[in-house]
């Protein structure tokens, strides 16, 4: 995350995660931000501490509440319009209140407007438009990011979830081979080209972009899960196959 100025602090991220299945969350990654302390941050940042407590807990409103609280503190902040934002999108899919949708996307479009790199932002409001049956906004949405920044990964990567959500693995793959070309160690790019890899089967593919993907971020535990899982798979092929190959000792010197 970027500076954004003197009385801002870097923002690491939080990853918060939901209903979807684990090839999405590979392939998303999103998460909400906690606003570092310093100085006249100080309510900002207790507030954003308080408001992500309660939403790991799933108390949603106890949590919108707070990062309201951290907004007012500062209107102008990019991340404070994108955890209440990205809050009540989580709320509306927990809760199926989908009137909550709106606030969102306006609170996820001012996060964009007060800082044009928002990446989480970016992602968050793809989500809620195809969940809305508004794939097109998300489309232009993510291009407009493209066409303003073509030296970013990371609206290549959202472009290929895009597409692989759309039934298009052909076009995710090469979105995803043009992020690896600018940067050939994004890890958001190596787990989403690992999971088209696994989907079509391409199990060692797959593993060695996982593999690729945590030696440039060593924390992702869902990964590291898959990478488990692969070479569990791979382990028990192994001991089929040997299994089966001494079975009939007459046709013993025929294997190989």
């Amino acid at each position: 995350m970027t500076e954004l100025n003197p009385c801002h602090g870097r923002i690491p991220s939080c990853p918060i995660i939901g209903s979807r299945r684990l090839a999405s969350f590979l392939f998303l990654g999103w998460g909400l931000l906690l606003i570092g302390q310093s100085g006249c941050q100080f309510q900002l940042a207790r507030h954003t501490s308080n408001g992500q407590q309660y939403l790991r807990s799933g108390q949603f409103t106890q949590a919108a509440d707070a990062f309201q609280q951290a907004l007012m503190s500062n209107p102008q902040n990019a991340d404070a319009n994108y955890n209440l934002g990205a809050t009540y999108y989580y709320m509306a899919k927990q809760t199926g209140q989908m009137y909550i949708n709106p606030k969102s996307e306006d609170l996820l479009r001012q996060a964009i407007a007060l800082n044009p790199s928002h990446a989480d932002a970016y992602r968050t409001l793809a989500a809620l438009y195809i969940e809305t049956n508004r794939p097109n906004d998300a489309f232009q949405l993510i291009r407009g990011w493209q066409v303003t920044q073509p030296t970013n990964p990371e609206p290549l990567v959202e472009m290929a979830r895009l597409y692989r959500e759309h039934n298009d693995p052909t076009r995710a793959t090469q979105y995803l081979a043009d992020a690896l070309t600018l940067d050939p160690n994004h890890p958001r790019a190596l787990v989403a080209m690992g999971t088209l890899r696994e989907e079509q089967g391409q199990y060692e593919l797959a593993l060695k972009n996982y593999t690729r993907s945590i030696q440039a971020n060593a924390y992702q535990p869902l990964v590291a899960q898959r990478i488990a899982s692969i070479q569990q798979r791979f382990s028990s092929d192994l001991s089929s196959q040997s299994g089966t190959r001494y079975a009939n000792p007459n046709m013993n010197a025929y294997l190989r």
